[in-house]
């Protein structure tokens, strides 16, 4: 027959055994949510990189002296000065983002609608290609976490 204290011990000791088993079950769980938080924190940030530099070629459309430059040749003028701030400032993106900047689709240009003359800029990086963030691989479950193949911004101003 067990004393009382022989039984508090086996307690004790089944207590440990389970405490053990939950953290094995529970802690791969909340390291793949801290991963998942952390990337997707750097593509949201990366993305929010993306919109200011589009956001800053647009602004410099603002700058040029319209009575400078006749009707015709003003569209010109600030796809020229918009463009080429927005290579500055892709250059100035971190270089994951950069890297994976499709020349394409990235580009500032006079867009018509409604009788208006808009500039639009826009950045597409094509993250499957050149990813910003690493991804694991689980074989038959897939890549973790799932992240887009492109993330793509634009702006757009009326001129």
């Amino acid at each position: 027959m067990m004393t009382g204290w022989k039984v508090a011990v086996s307690q004790q000791n089944r207590q440990r055994g389970a405490v053990a088993l939950e953290f094995l079950m529970l802690f791969p769980l909340v390291v793949a949510m801290l991963y998942a938080a952390a990337t997707y924190g750097v593509l949201f940030f990366s993305k929010y990189r993306m919109q200011d530099a589009v956001d800053q070629a647009v602004t410099s459309a603002m700058t040029i002296d319209r009575r400078a430059y006749s009707s015709a040749d003003l569209g010109n003028a600030v796809v020229t000065l918009s463009s080429a701030t927005l290579a500055t400032m892709i250059d100035g993106l971190p270089e994951g983002v950069a890297a994976g900047v499709d020349s394409s689709t990235t580009q500032c240009g006079m867009v018509a609608s409604g009788g208006v003359d808009l500039l639009q800029c826009r950045i597409t990086v094509n993250s499957g290609e050149h990813p910003i963030v690493p991804t694991l691989s689980f074989g038959f479950l897939g890549a973790f976490p799932p992240l887009p193949d492109t993330l793509s911004v634009q702006s757009v101003i009326a001129i």
